[in-house]
Formats: structure tokens, C-alpha cells, sequence
């Protein structure tokens, strides 16, 4: 009988407990430092996504996936890693531009949402008092306000407007990051098959990659949510622990989207030992339907170039031999 994925991930995060929980923590604590950029401004946080949080993981990816090899990894080498996800190899490691593309596009839908639903929220409380700061400060937005104007417009009325608007674009945000983090996750189980291949194109690497998920995308992601459903829980359950903190205790409602963003990051220290382990039982279990998809690619490249340009029956022979070379000494 083939032994649970669960168990299997339980069993190598046993088998290598403190440096699964060492790797961890400083993965989990140095997001917790990223998303505390939010307090700063919103637009660093999200710049400092691809500059620092993501080669961040993905070093840690590595450095597991090697200690776990018995491998030594030192600072020096750490940062090496760090720097490796710009490399060509690896660019895609996590499809986080579509990961991003696709969280904004639900944080704006969602926003909408809010809007309508707060409005009429606002407009029961506080009445033609909220009413009619909405309708100071779209007057005086057409009318080309400067941004101090615009900024004591919001004040106005013990800041009412300030908070609806500080309510709108925090209640989006939990979906938001939770989407973003699944992404990123579910793509960057190939990353080992990257960090495994000597050289390659990456034009034929993506297609591989591309193919052996959609071969196998329900199983994967079945067995993706099996591991990783905290991935969803945990950020949801700290959003909500901290805008609660924010809403009714400390009662500082302009403060509620960045401690959202930090919320949602707290609680995955906890989790982040067991991910590593996740990841490389993962990536093992369909390791093979990467491989085939490398072999599936290199057909169609060769399909695409005999039909692009006339070649004779040696030359077809040798590109093929020299494709599948280089696909078996990556192997």
C-alpha cells in the first residue's frame, strides 16, 4: 500500500527536524520583516516582494533541499543562492508576476465590493455627516485639490472619511495575499527540477515545466492542498486577529491595512518548518512527470525546427541526439 504524502512529509521533516525548524523561523521572521515595509508604504512592500522576499524563499528552498543531502551550506553560500533566483534558469520560479497580476486583479474586484457594502454601512451610522464628506471630497478631487487639501478633507468630521477609506482597502487584502501566496507556492514545485538541471535552454525548460503540470495538475494540486491548506488558513486567521486588535482594542483604523499585511505573515512561522519538507516530498512524488515533460518539450522544439527549416535526414539525427544529450546529463 503507497504510504500517505502526509506521513511521508512528516516522516523527512522527523528525519531532519532542527534544520527543517532553523531554515524556517529565519525564512518566517525575515517575511515578517518585508511585510512591516507595509507601515511604511504599501508600494515598498510590494517592490520589496521580488528584491528580497521571494530570492529569500527561494534560497531557503535550496539550502533545505541540500542540508537534507547532507550537504554543507554556509553564509556565503546561502547568499549565492539568494542571488541565483535572477538567474535565466530560474526566471519564472515562481510565476510571481502572474501570481501578482492575478492577486490585484481580485484585491480591485473585492474592493469594489467593499465600497458598495460600506457605503450604505457608513451612511446608516453616521448619516449626512458621512454623505456629505463623500461629496466635499469628490468635489474637490475634479477640482484639481492639492494632495494636503485632499489629505484634510479626509480629517474632517473626526477623520470618518479616513476610515471608510482605510476599511476599503484593508478588507481586500486577506483574499488578496492568500491568493498570491498559493500561487507562488503551487508554481514553485518545479523549482527543485530547475536547480537540478546542469544547463538548458530555459525557453525548452518553461515548456517541460508547463507541460508536466498541466499533465498532471489535478493529483498535484490535490496533493498540493493536502500539505499545504495552512497555506490558506493561517494568513486568513492573523489578518483577522489583526484587524480586530485594530478595530477594537487600539482603535487606530489608519493602521488597519499594513497590520493586515503583517497579520497575515505571523502565523506562517509556525508553518514554514513543515513547508520545506512539503515541497521536496512534493516535487519527488512527480519528479518523473517533469522529466517527461523535458522529453515531451524537446519533440516539439524538434518538430517546430524541422518545420521551419528544411533539414536533411543526418542533420535532423544530430540536433535530436544533441537535445537528448544534454536532457540526459541533466537527468
Amino acid at each position: 500500500m503507497k504510504e500517505s504524502i502526509t506521513k511521508t512529509s512528516f516522516l523527512r521533516f522527523k528525519s531532519n527536524i532542527l534544520t527543517y525548524i532553523a531554515i524556517g523561523l529565519m525564512c518566517g521572521l525575515f517575511f515578517i520583516l518585508v511585510s512591516a515595509l507595509s507601515f511604511i508604504d504599501e508600494l515598498i512592500f510590494i517592490l520589496a516582494i521580488p528584491l528580497l522576499a521571494l530570492p529569500m524563499l527561494f534560497a531557503s528552498h535550496i539550502a533545505s533541499y541540500l542540508l537534507e543531502m547532507d550537504q554543507q551550506v554556509t553564509a556565503g553560500s546561502f547568499f549565492r543562492y539568494f542571488v541565483s533566483f535572477y538567474r535565466p534558469q530560474f526566471r519564472g520560479a515562481f510565476r510571481a508576476i502572474l501570481s501578482f497580476l492575478i492577486s490585484l486583479a481580485v484585491y480591485f474586484c473585492l474592493m469594489m465590493l467593499s465600497y458598495f457594502v460600506l457605503f450604505f454601512v457608513f451612511k446608516g451610522h453616521y448619516g449626512d455627516t458621512f454623505t456629505n464628506a463623500v461629496n466635499n471630497f469628490i468635489a474637490l478631487y475634479t477640482s484639481g485639490a492639492t494632495y494636503e487639501e485632499l489629505l484634510s478633507s479626509l480629517k474632517e468630521n473626526g477623520g470618518v472619511l479616513l476610515t471608510f477609506v482605510s476599511f476599503i482597502a484593508a478588507m481586500p487584502l486577506p483574499v488578496s495575499i492568500v491568493t498570491f501566496i498559493c500561487f507562488t507556492s503551487y508554481n514553485s514545485i518545479a523549482l527543485y527540477y530547475r536547480a537540478n538541471l546542469a544547463s538548458g535552454a530555459p525557453s525548452l525548460l518553461r515548456l517541460g515545466i508547463s507541460i508536466a503540470y498541466r499533465n498532471s495538475r489535478k493529483t498535484m494540486l490535490k496533493d498540493w492542498l493536502k500539505l499545504n491548506f495552512w497555506l490558506i488558513l493561517l494568513p486568513l486567521i492573523g489578518c483577522a486577529v489583526a484587524g480586530a486588535i485594530c478595530v477594537f482594542d487600539t482603535r487606530t483604523y489608519t493602521l488597519l491595512p499594513p497590520a493586515v499585511t503583517v497579520g497575515a505573515f505571523v502565523p506562517l512561522v509556525f508553518f514554514l518548518p513543515f513547508y520545506f519538507p512539503n515541497m521536496e516530498v512534493l516535487y519527488h512524488r512527480y519528479e518523473e512527470s517533469f522529466k517527461e515533460g523535458n522529453k515531451k518539450a524537446i519533440e516539439i522544439f524538434l518538430e517546430r525546427i524541422s518545420n521551419s527549416i528544411e533539414l536533411s535526414e543526418e542533420e535532423k539525427r544530430k540536433l535530436e541526439e544533441s537535445f537528448k544529450d544534454d536532457s540526459e546529463k541533466n537527468e
